[in-house]
């Protein structure tokens, strides 16, 4: 009989910890099912991956039984041997129907607030959970501290994202970036925690040094206009090309930059873009928030403070090298992400851990 995998992914927005929840199901070898909101991206997604997909209700929205009722139809459509969610809501409704039906249940933590460390909380995870996967040690606390644990910071798919000379230098020339000027890349979404404005400023303070600045991200809580209006009163704004749009070559932009930056001043803690930076052979400068810390290191990294002065000296240490020198550097970070966090390197880890009793008749 095959094996199968309902994975739980109820969120509204395309975070991080979706793009985990999808990569985790990618890495499950049975039949996976993902049960996510129509109309939201973890849906159409996970279509687009080519995976099972049905509908459930949001749990945040009208009465709690209508969820959990469509949840509850979920199972009974796939009657999975493991079910795996990544937020609260759904786990109480799998541990509610956890008897009944006999899967094991797997919850993938990776929220920036944490994991609320309640009685509620500890007795589900103690009475129903069978294993978590946490996207970094700051998120280890009582409440999973009896359980198994992996710790997945992020997955990049390589496969995507690596290095194309043919790439790097049409996106440069697109740029009007010459071959020895250093270009410095940010892909985040425009909004404050993001720390696009630490960023300018940092760089402000070393615009004496030769850079230019490729932003790409969506406006959500800070505009392109307020991005703008503060690079020109910093004066750096005629050296910065923005990209609010999707930008279909994503990895062949990443390709082209010799830095890419990390500014955040808080959140991280499932790790995207930096590890694409990685898998295209880009050096990385990055604030010491969420998980960065658990994989920034040196040569190729530089792990800062929040701060602009903080991400101003680690651009310096690594502008002043030399375009050639970052190069070489960015093939150790890709290496790095080869070898680190690749589904080549993690998948087998992900199926073991999920579903290795499973297989087993457990």
């Amino acid at each position: 009989m095959a094996r199968k995998a309902l994975v739980v992914l109820d969120e509204r927005w395309n975070s991080a910890l979706t793009d985990l929840g999808l990569k985790i199901a990618r890495s499950l070898n049975c039949r996976v099912t993902v049960a996510a909101l129509k109309g939201y991206p973890a849906f159409s997604r996970a279509a687009e991956l080519g995976l099972e997909t049905l509908p459930i209700e949001d749990p945040r929205r009208g009465l709690p039984l209508k969820a959990f009722l469509s949840f509850k139809r979920a199972v009974e459509a796939v009657k999975p041997q493991v079910v795996v969610t990544i937020r609260g809501d759904e786990m109480l409704f799998a541990a509610l129907l956890k008897k009944r039906h006999g899967y094991k249940l797997f919850r993938v933590h990776g929220h920036a607030k944490g994991i609320r460390n309640t009685l509620l909380n500890r007795f589900i995870h103690k009475r129903f959970v069978n294993g978590v996967v946490v996207s970094s040690r700051r998120l280890l606390n009582d409440v999973v501290a009896p359980l198994g644990k992996l710790l997945i910071p992020g997955i990049v798919d390589t496969s995507l994202f690596s290095f194309s000379q043919e790439a790097r230098h049409r996106w440069r020339r697109r740029l009007g970036v010459p071959a020895e000027l250093p270009l410095i890349g940010v892909v985040a979404r425009f909004d404050p925690v993001k720390g696009h404005d630490l960023l300018f400023k940092a760089l402000h303070a070393v615009k004496n040094q030769r850079w230019k600045l490729v932003v790409v991200g969506r406006e959500e809580g800070v505009s392109l206009r307020q991005l703008k209006e503060l690079a020109a009163s910093l004066g750096i704004l005629e050296r910065i090309a923005f990209f609010t749009d999707r930008v279909a070559d994503l990895p062949g932009l990443l390709s082209a930059c010799d830095i890419g930056v990390v500014p955040s001043k808080g959140s991280e803690v499932v790790l995207r873009a930096p590890l694409e930076f990685m898998a295209c052979r880009t050096c990385l400068v990055a604030t010491a928030v969420g998980a960065l810390p658990e994989v920034i290191a040196p040569p190729w990294g530089r792990l800062v403070k929040p701060s602009a002065d903080g991400i101003a000296l680690g651009l310096s240490s690594l502008l002043k090298l030399g375009a050639e020198r970052l190069l070489e550097l960015g093939k150790a970070a890709q290496e790095v992400a080869r070898e680190k966090y690749s589904f080549e390197a993690l998948s087998p880890r992900i199926d073991r851990f999920i579903c290795s009793g499973v297989r087993n008749g457990q």
